[in-house]
Parts: C-alpha cells; sequence; structure tokens
C-alpha cells in the first residue's frame, strides 16, 4: 500500500509541474532560510560557551550611582580582584584580571628583524588565566607560562608572524620598544564565539615593570579600567555570594580617600555566557549583539515557515475540485477516509522531504554571502553534530504535519454524492479558510516592511544625525605614550606642513566613541556637591578647529594666553545646570575646582562655551563636560591617547601619504597607523547595521514566499473562472474588465492585511524604538511608513496576480466555453 502510495504521490507531482514547483520552491526557500536563522541565532547563543567551566565563570561588574548619573561599567578598580580571593574564599576558586592599557592597539617588535606590528586583542592577565578559560596552549606550560614579569603567550598566528618556522619559545618581542618580553607559551586561535578577542596576553605583574616610576598606580579605588572574571566553586551559592558583594563598597570604596560623598557603587556578578547578548556597559571588550535581535530573527523565521505551509494548504485546498473526483472514486470503490488520509499527508511529506533537499542546497549555496553579511564564519554539514540529521528528519515531519494535515483532513472528508455530483469544493468554509490564510500572510508581508523601513531609518537617523562636531575627513592616529606623545608639537608642526592638512590636535578619548573618563571637577559655587565627579575630556591646542566644534561664549584655549593650560577650562551647554545660571556669557568667568586623588585642589577660570556634542555615543544623553587644556610632554603621555587631523576633502591620498611620512620619522618604531573618525564611529552601530540588513532579507524572501502562493491561487482562481471569462468576453467584457474582476477579490484581502498590519506595527515600532535615545520622529514618519507599505503591497499583490489576470483575459472565449 505504501508503494501504492508513493507511485500516486510521484505522479500527482509530474502531472501538475507548475503547481509542484511552487509548492516545491516555496517551501524550500522558506526550510532554508529558516535554517539560516537558527544557525545564526546558535552561533549567537554559543558565545562563551566553550569553556569547560563556562557554568561557573563570572564577570564582575559595577553601576556607581550619583544625583545626576547612573554608569554602568563593565570594569572595576584594579584591587577587586585580590580583594575578592580575600573576602569570599568560600564562594571563589580563582579570579583573572584583565588591562589592556586603555588602548585599541599595541606595538609589539621582533628587534632581531626588525619586524614590527600593531596588535589590537592584547591583554596583561593574571598567571589564572589558564586555570579559568579554555584556552589551550599548543607549546608551554600553563602553570608556568604567565607566572614571572615579562612573560609572554601568543597566538600560532602570530608566533607564524613575528617567528616564521623559528620555534618561538624563549624568543624576546619587544612591547612598545620600552620592555623586551619573553614569548613562554603558543595557544591555538581564540574561538570566534567569544565576547573577548585574544592574540596575545602577558603576566599582569609586568605592569609592575611598565609602571615602575608610578608605585602606586593600582591602589585607586575610583580608576577602574580593569576587566575582573571569578571562577566560583563547584556547588557554592552565587546568590549569596551576589549579595555579600555590598560589603565591599564601604569597606573599600568609601573608605578610599579620594571617593566622592555622593557616590554610591553596586557590585554584581555576571555570567560570562550572559555578555554577549545581554550586556550593553560602558567599557565592553568588544561591541556585544542583543538578544532582542535574537527573538525578532526568530519570529521571522517562524513568519517565514508560516508562509511556507500556507502556501502549500491554499494551493492544496484550492485544487480540491481536480482531486475531488479521484476522492469520490476512490470511496466509491471501497476506499477509506483514514486510507485517503494517509495518501494525501504523505504527498505532503514527500513534498516536504524534497523541499528540505532542495533547502540544505540552496543553504549551502546561500551560506558564504550570508557570512559575508554578517562577519561569521558559520558552517554547515549535516554530520558534523549528531543531533542535525535527527533534527532535520523531525522539521521534515513537522512542516509536512502543519502543512499537509489541513488539506488531507479536508480532501479525505469529501462525500461520492456530492463529489460525482460536483459540488464538493464550493463550500463558502473553504473559500473563507483561504482568504483568511492569504490575508494572514500578507498581514505578517506589511508588518515586516514596516519593521524594516523603521530599523533601516533610524539606523540612518543615527549615521546621519548632527554630532555637533564634524567626523568627516578627521583621521585618528594612536598617540598613548608613544613617541608621537613625547614629540607631539613636532610632529604637529611638520604635518601642517602639507597644504592639505588643515588641523591637527590632541584628544584624550574620540569623541562620539563610548570610552569615557569622570574626573572631580566641580563649580565652585556647589558648596557640599564638591564631591561629584564630572566628564572630562583632555584636549591640545586647536581642538575647536579641527571638530568644528561652536564657541557660544567667550573664546577657545589660545596660544596667546600662556596660563590657559593651568587656569583655563571650556565646559559644554549642558554644563550650566550645574552653575546655575541662565545664559552662555553668566558663565564666564565662573570658577572650577580640580581634586586630583593626591595633591592640593586646582583652581580654573571657565573661559568659553561650547554647543552641545555628542562627546560620547548616540547611545546615551549628552551629559556636562569639561574641557581642559593640555600642553608639555610630561601631561600629553599621561593625557593624550589620539591625535585627530582634519584633511581636505580633495586631498587625502597626499595628506596620508605625508602623515606617514612624518609618523616614521618621529616615530620609527610604531607602524603607521590611522583611523578615519567616521568610520571607527560606525563601528559602536555595527549590531544594527548587519540586524538591518538581515531584517532587509528576510522581508524581502517572506514577501517572495507570499507571492509564490500568491502566483499559484491567481493562476488556479483563473482557471476555475475560464468558463465565466469566455462568457463575460462573448457578451462584451474588455480586458481591463476582466483583470479588474479576477484582482478585486486578492486586492481586497490585502488591503484588509493593510489595516490590520498597521496598528500592530505601530505598537511593536514604538517599543523598539524606545531602546534608543535619540531617534527619528517615527509620528510624523507614520503617513509615509503605513502609506508606503500599503502601496508597495498592493503593487506586489498586482503584479503577481496580473501576469495570470491579463492572461486569462485574453483567451478566446469559444476556447474558454469549450473546455468547461
Amino acid at each position: 500500500m505504501f508503494k501504492n502510495y508513493l507511485k500516486i504521490s510521484v505522479r500527482n507531482l509530474l502531472n501538475k509541474k507548475g503547481y509542484s514547483l511552487i509548492n516545491i520552491l516555496g517551501l524550500a526557500i522558506g526550510l532554508a532560510t529558516s535554517l539560516l536563522i537558527v544557525l545564526y541565532v546558535l552561533n549567537e547563543w554559543s558565545y562563551d560557551k566553550f569553556h569547560s567551566n563556562s557554568d561557573r565563570i563570572y564577570r564582575v561588574v559595577q553601576t556607581m550611582t550619583s544625583e545626576d548619573r547612573v554608569e554602568e561599567q563593565a570594569t572595576t578598580p584594579f584591587r577587586l580582584g585580590p580583594v575578592l580571593d580575600a573576602e569570599f574564599p568560600d564562594h571563589i576558586e580563582k579570579t583573572v584580571r584583565f588591562f589592556d592599557m586603555q588602548e585599541e592597539n599595541h606595538t609589539f617588535l621582533n628587534r632581531e628583524d626588525q619586524v614590527s606590528f600593531r596588535e589590537s586583542n592584547f591583554y596583561f592577565v593574571d598567571s589564572t588565566f589558564f586555570d579559568v578559560f579554555s584556552a589551550e596552549l599548543i607549546q608551554g606550560n600553563p602553570s608556568e607560562a604567565l607566572k614571572n614579569p615579562l612573560s609572554l603567550v601568543i597566538s600560532e598566528d602570530l608566533a607564524s608572524k613575528y617567528f616564521g618556522d623559528e620555534n618561538p619559545i624563549g624568543q624576546s618581542l619587544s612591547y612598545k620598544g620600552i620592555r623586551d618580553m619573553t614569548v613562554t607559551g603558543v595557544m591555538k586561535s581564540w574561538p570566534e564565539q567569544s565576547h573577548m578577542k585574544i592574540d596575545l596576553v602577558a603576566s599582569f605583574t609586568s605592569l609592575n615593570e611598565i609602571y615602575a616610576s608610578s608605585p602606586g598606580y593600582d591602589r585607586s579605588w575610583l580608576w577602574n579600567p580593569i576587566w575582573t572574571y571569578i571562577l566560583v566553586k563547584d556547588g557554592a551559592d552565587t546568590g549569596s555570594l551576589n549579595s555579600q558583594l555590598a560589603t565591599l563598597e564601604d569597606k573599600y570604596y568609601r573608605a578610599y580617600s579620594g571617593w566622592p560623598k555622593d557616590e554610591s557603587v553596586d557590585i554584581e556578578l555576571q555570567p560570562i555566557t550572559d555578555i554577549h547578548l545581554t550586556s550593553n556597559r560602558d567599557q565592553e571588550m568588544e561591541v556585544n549583539s542583543s538578544i532582542t535581535y535574537i527573538y525578532i530573527l526568530l519570529v521571522v523565521a517562524g513568519f517565514i515557515l508560516i508562509f511556507a505551509c500556507i502556501n502549500f494548504m491554499n494551493l492544496s485546498t484550492a485544487r480540491s475540485m481536480e482531486r475531488s473526483r479521484e476522492v469520490g472514486m476512490r470511496k466509491v470503490l471501497g476506499g477509506h477516509k483514514q486510507q485517503l488520509f494517509y495518501q494525501f499527508i504523505g504527498e505532503s511529506f514527500l513534498v516536504t522531504l524534497i523541499a528540505i533537499i532542495l533547502g540544505i542546497i540552496i543553504l549551502i549555496i546561500a551560506l558564504p554571502f550570508f557570512n559575508e553579511l554578517t562577519a561569521k564564519s558559520i558552517t554547515f554539514n549535516p554530520f558534523d553534530n549528531i543531533y542535525t540529521i535527527p533534527g532535520l528528519i523531525l522539521l521534515t515531519a513537522f512542516v509536512g504535519l502543519i502543512a499537509g494535515l489541513y488539506p488531507a483532513l479536508y480532501l479525505s472528508s469529501f462525500e461520492p454524492v456530492d463529489v460525482l455530483k460536483g459540488n464538493s469544493t464550493r463550500g463558502r468554509k473553504t473559500t473563507i479558510f483561504r482568504k483568511a490564510l492569504v490575508t494572514f500572510q500578507f498581514t505578517l508581508s506589511v508588518i515586516l516592511i514596516i519593521g524594516t523601513s523603521i530599523v533601516y531609518m533610524q539606523l540612518n537617523f543615527i549615521q546621519d544625525k548632527d554630532l555637533g562636531f564634524d567626523k568627516n575627513f578627521v583621521v585618528m592616529l594612536p598617540t598613548n605614550q608613544n613617541l608621537i606623545a613625547w614629540e607631539f608639537e613636532n610632529f604637529k608642526e611638520q604635518s601642517l606642513n602639507h597644504a592639505q592638512i588643515q588641523s591637527v590636535t590632541g584628544l584624550g578619548k574620540i569623541p562620539g566613541s563610548e570610552h569615557t573618563e569622570y574626573y572631580r571637577y566641580v563649580p565652585a559655587r556647589n558648596g557640599e556637591g564638591q564631591d561629584a565627579l564630572n566628564l572630562v575630556l583632555h584636549v591640545t591646542h586647536d581642538v575647536t578647529e579641527t571638530f568644528d566644534l561652536e564657541v557660544i561664549a567667550g573664546r577657545s584655549f589660545s596660544r596667546d594666553f600662556s596660563t590657559d593650560a593651568e587656569k583655563a577650562v571650556l565646559i559644554n551647554r549642558k554644563m550650566l545646570s550645574q552653575l546655575d545660571v541662565e545664559t552662555p556669557e553668566e558663565a564666564l568667568g565662573e570658577t572650577i575646582y580640580h581634586y586630583p586623588p593626591s595633591g592640593e585642589r586646582e583652581v580654573f577660570t571657565i573661559i568659553g562655551v561650547l554647543e552641545d556634542f555628542n562627546y560620547t555615543s548616540l547611545k546615551k544623553e549628552i551629559e556636562p563636560l569639561i574641557l581642559r587644556l593640555v600642553e608639555g610632554t610630561r601631561p600629553i603621555l599621561g593625557y593624550i591617547e589620539h591625535t585627530a587631523v582634519e584633511i581636505s576633502p580633495g586631498g587625502v591620498t597626499g595628506a596620508l601619504e605625508h602623515l606617514e611620512k612624518t609618523w616614521k620619522e618621529v616615530n620609527p618604531i610604531d607602524p603607521f597607523e590611522y583611523r578615519f573618525l567616521d568610520e571607527r564611529l560606525a563601528e559602536i552601530y555595527e549590531t544594527e547595521t548587519t540586524m538591518s540588513a538581515l531584517s532587509t532579507s528576510f522581508s524581502i524572501l517572506c514577501i517572495l514566499i507570499a507571492c509564490l502562493g500568491l502566483l499559484g491561487l491567481a493562476s488556479y482562481s483563473a482557471q476555475l473562472r475560464k468558463q465565466e471569462i469566455g462568457i463575460r468576453k462573448s457578451l462584451g467584457a474588455s480586458v481591463a474588465d476582466i483583470v479588474g474582476l479576477l484582482s478585486k477579490d486578492f486586492l481586497v484581502l490585502v488591503g484588509i492585511a493593510n489595516i490590520i498590519a498597521w496598528p500592530v506595527s505601530y505598537y511593536l515600532g514604538s517599543k523598539w524604538l524606545e531602546n534608543f535615545t535619540y531617534r527619528f520622529d517615527f509620528t510624523a514618519s507614520l503617513p509615509l511608513l503605513f502609506l508606503g507599505s500599503g502601496l508597495l503591497i498592493i503593487i506586489i499583490a498586482l503584479g503577481t496576480v496580473g501576469y495570470h489576470s491579463v492572461k486569462a483575459a485574453l483567451i478566446n472565449p469559444v476556447n474558454a466555453i469549450r473546455s468547461e
């Protein structure tokens, strides 16, 4: 019997090749797309789970709270790690600290071969690194590799880059040209699925050598540049540990002499496996993703599968007239309803199986393009995982059952008498059901179109928003404690000798980025509020010229005033609220006190007020900001991390060549490296950019699948009404009349879909936009979004239905009536 069912199923597929192609292709595209999304989601969920103790590894984070701000920080002070070891030995097995010198890139030099590179994924770590994290050493002893000062472990790729075929163990690499580090281990490349990227790690005790001239570098509880991780003991109560962390605030943070009175701190544990999808704190190691986007993608995957299944149900029930006589004859000849059900559900499984195989082929072809779009290295091999084949079998069964259940029940329920009379498929319930499915499909399509448009418009808004400073044609050069900092004025003077270089300045942090620094700079008139912290940006001369910052009162820093570095500060408009003045002019001459961690209070005078600009990213609101001028080699070495160079739009290539030449003359140790500011800032919104591209691509696929179903339904609808069309044409109906007749029903359904989708899209769009501090005017854009999406979906529907409508309208009425 099974063999007979299979023969009949294959015969039916071959007899209706167009119908079969639409069904199989729709299912295949839907399944391939859903599998792509599932692979992406599984990749995102797998972050940091490669560690053998991933369920016991936590990152310690802190939240600083004052009257006017809340700072959620991923980093902690230097001393927190040892304190945790000492205070909670019953809960904590090991702690590991990470420190990157607060630099994005680091210079390493092979002195023997005179080969140097800038490396971005470098950290100083405690010797317990290999006890906590699953980093596999190819060469070296994990218990000894990071034990001694100036020990260095590198990845196998870097070992090849620096030493070629030589054995790297025992070889030296010079860090910044100031400290020689000995390679004590080579590790396998760090897995991609990690919230941190690691190519090199040096022993944490090396910092004592580097900061030899500043022995108290690690004593401050206000400076928090360290990522602190712990490995809790097996079976330890992390809830109890979390609650006990509160005791550290008074005992250590507030006991520190420079701690502000109005500042409180909350310390908590963050599971390492949650960081990539749920953490968006200040000073993250890498730009993280968002669990919200994962849920959105899973919903889209569900939509796509639903679309494909709806197509199958619609086309199967639409063909009920053709299959009705088959059902009637089988029942007359003794066929049971159960047997017919098995036959039709079997056909569904066969179609699904073919679609799964075709979908996998499409998936394999599409995967390289998908990886390029998402910057991933996702692979698919059904034999790599023991769950893949069973999962595909279950998917086939699930889709086959969902798509084929209703058609099988419907077709097998025909009564022989009605069938042979030709009355089986004219039921109102069937028509209503098909229309409901089409409406549902296009409702989801409209929601996806509007949702994709919202994501695109918000991303464009962020990228195009006026940040309050000029980010175009500004080149950022690394300056932190390298020879450029030592010879800053010399480098600046030589750089400006090129006609296309307009301005050069130094900065402590990159404007518009997510990195910030707070110091105890407070208005003198605040009285009791003198313990508050404020955002501070250290700069050199010409900062306002380089970034086109608008001075709305007073003046900028000037070489005509020799005391600016010691006595003057600039503030932004937002800072006026702390001064209790109404106009920028009233702020001029006001006093600002600086309370350094050690030493006497410093007094500064406000000489100018700048218009607000987004010193931090657009994910945060503008805060009060103080700009302090830095002059002289020592201060520049201490505070200036980047050099910003403004280039004329027409001479970028020549200016970069001149900068490289000047760099090499002043700094022969560090390789020349630059980043355009606008490109650097775009990385902050990398997740949103990827999601915009994904949502657009998947929305197009959803609409394509919906159109495939509509194409089949339009074809079948035209075929069913051949006789009616022939009669109407013989009575004088035009082609336009016939096209309107056949298109009207579908357009009504599309109109209903729009009406349902609009309020749903408004609610979901509003909720998503709440995640952004700055967002485009959603309310003002509603007419464009709603009417535009409605018009687009109508055009798509008309284009899909119109082909078959015109084809049906052009047939000879005599042939149409005879064919019936």
